[in-house]
């Protein structure tokens, strides 16, 4: 299971997904992103590696995802939370974290959390609360300093009946389309249970099969 880069996740759909996009008010952008930290904070000098505290703006608007969330994503720690909202296109790129960050969408990490999470790839947990799923893909390189939209695109389908999916996190390449619908999307970043994370993805794996990307998919076409 730890070829698989891509896989949707056998888990039910987000409740009342319209009560997140009424609230959602974009009060950061970042790089690609308007966006909504929801856990944690996205600065350097608190890496990721102890547990952290939902806002008291998420508290507030997002009672039912963070009930959600809570309920079904296998972390027995949350680091960092966000939801954000790409209106155009974002070229091939990984979201790793690093000890030392080199790029400005990467979090620092403490050295023994990027150990755990490397041991238990693939840990980047994603849900969609609106817009398409088709538009992510999977592709072999990225390379920040050039044009890299040429590269084979192995399309990432996540289905209509779950909101949430998988990928590698620390060191796959992989970008987005535009999309017109304004995809608005999660990311989730924690300690992973490792019983229940294997379970999930078995679960999962199973009743996706037509839709999970593994690395031999990608770096053997």
């Amino acid at each position: 299971m730890k070829n698989i880069i891509f896989t949707p996740l056998a888990l039910p759909p987000i409740p009342n997904k319209q009560k997140i996009l009424d609230r959602f008010n974009s009060p950061d952008f970042y790089i690609w992103w308007d966006e909504e930290t929801l856990l944690g904070e996205k600065e350097n000098n608190n890496p990721l590696g102890n547990p952290q505290q939902w806002t008291d703006n998420a508290k507030e608007n997002y009672p039912e995802l963070i009930d959600w969330i809570e309920t079904y994503i296998p972390c027995d720690d949350f680091y960092y939370i966000r939801i954000a909202r790409a209106k155009h296109e974002i070229p091939p790129h990984i979201d790793g974290n690093a000890v030392e960050p080199t790029h400005k969408h990467h979090l620092a990490i403490m050295p023994e959390t990027l150990e755990y999470n490397m041991a238990h790839e693939p840990i980047g947990y994603r849900f969609v609360v609106a817009g398409s799923k088709d538009k992510m893909y999977m592709c072999k390189q990225h390379d920040y300093t050039k044009d890299m939209t040429w590269q084979q695109k192995h399309r990432c389908i996540v289905p209509e009946e779950t909101d949430a999916f998988l990928i590698r996190n620390q060191d796959q390449a992989h970008g987005v389309e535009a999309d017109t619908e304004d995809r608005l999307i999660g990311f989730i970043l924690g300690k992973v249970n490792a019983k229940k994370h294997w379970d999930l993805i078995e679960k999962s794996v199973s009743k996706y099969s037509d839709n999970v990307i593994r690395k031999q998919d990608v770096f053997n076409a």
